[in-house]
């Protein structure tokens, strides 16, 4: 089962490299087409490939707008509420109250996201979630036949063309790289939820708890506060997809943040042993890892890849949580200090208060269970 998870993991990045540069290297040729094409000196011919590749960042950016923003409407057509909008990391979040704000909130691998309050799973097993699940897909192929349509109306003008063209370019390669059934920096493309829905009724399942739980986890609620049939699984149900390997996961959140640490130590050691878990899911089960060997007093180093992981989830509670069992297994109160510092800070800013009182629980119990108290 690993083997062929990591024939089909480099495989995927193959696939998604090719469409990259492919796209990089079409856009990167209009911006040079268009500037050879000006009159002018060295330096105005700098200055529009200099603007060139802004434009060309602003497209990319747009296309992630428009991506997130066609969950978001095709998802309201289909009976979902909206919970928050994410663009790099910033976050506009509706509490419970219908109020929105902005919270700061990232995920490695991730440009943006779209978290939507599914309908009611009816009996039947039906659930909409065709529109919801393509609908960034849609969106962007969508703007791409216009932009490159716009191009074409655009006329001799220099800047309209050359922006248009990167992003229907772009809006064609985002296309085509979410509709792939693969993962992208470990995380399922929507292409690869739709074929797993498409598929198996468990997988809908798995899908529709997962929104309940992000909706509660909005809410400020906690995993071991929601019904625990969501985070039940028999069988080989972790290794049926990654919808249910999702869940799974969250089986394994439910348990540390209940601090049943020896069900949680069994259940993180049998996935990551044994299930071929989607990459982000991997890295997040080997931080929990590292907390609870830490609590038995052990500084294990984390492996080069998992440390990359972490950097790159530098401000992630969990993460910070095992950032400082492990300066507090190791004996070092002042970094354990920081960590727990930075943890805190999150308060005014993370949209997931919940989430954030069980990781400080979970700090204030290492600092106990190792007998150095943080001040």
């Amino acid at each position: 089962m690993k083997n062929k998870k990591k024939v089909s993991n480099i495989v995927s990045f193959c696939l998604i490299l090719l469409l990259s540069v492919a796209a990089g290297i079409f856009c990167g040729y209009a911006i040079a087409d268009y500037s050879a094409k000006l009159s002018g000196g060295l330096l105005v011919k700098l200055l529009l490939l200099a603007s060139g590749l802004l434009l060309m960042a602003l497209a990319y950016l747009l296309q992630v707008l428009i991506h997130e923003a066609g969950h978001l409407v095709f998802g309201l057509i289909s009976g979902y509420e909206f919970l928050s909008y994410r663009i790099g990391s910033f976050m506009l979040v509706k509490d419970s109250q219908g109020k929105l704000s902005i919270k700061r909130y990232s995920l490695a691998g991730t440009a943006g996201q779209c978290l939507m309050a599914p309908p009611d799973f009816e009996e039947d097993g039906y659930l909409p979630v065709g529109l919801y699940n393509m609908g960034g897909v849609l969106l962007n192929a969508v703007t791409a036949m216009l932009s490159f349509w716009a191009y074409y109306l655009s006329g001799k003008t220099v800047v309209l063309p050359m922006f248009f063209l990167c992003l229907g370019i772009l809006g064609l390669s985002q296309a085509l790289i979410n509709a792939l059934p693969v993962e992208v920096s470990g995380i399922p493309t929507d292409g690869r939820n739709a074929l797993a829905l498409g598929k198996d009724q468990k997988a809908l399942r798995a899908f529709w708890i997962q929104l309940k739980i992000n909706q509660y986890s909005s809410q400020g609620q906690r995993y071991r506060d929601m019904p625990e049939d969501w985070f039940s699984l028999s069988g080989d149900e972790a290794n049926s997809g990654p919808l249910n390997s999702a869940l799974a996961v969250f089986r394994a959140n439910r348990f540390m943040d209940m601090q049943q640490f020896q069900d949680a130590w069994q259940l993180i050691s049998q996935l990551l042993e044994e299930t071929a878990l989607p990459g982000l899911y991997q890295n997040l089960l080997k931080v929990d890892s590292l907390y609870l060997q830490a609590l038995k007093g052990q500084v294990p180093q984390p492996e080069k890849s998992l440390e990359k992981f972490m950097k790159a989830m530098k401000n992630y509670p969990s993460v910070l949580r095992s950032r400082c069992a492990l300066a507090l297994a190791a004996g070092d109160g002042a970094k354990a200090l920081e960590y727990r510092r930075q943890l805190e800070a999150l308060r005014p800013s993370y949209p997931f208060s919940g989430e954030l009182d069980s990781e400080l629980e979970l700090v204030e119990l290492a600092e106990k269970a190792l007998s150095l108290p943080v001040q």
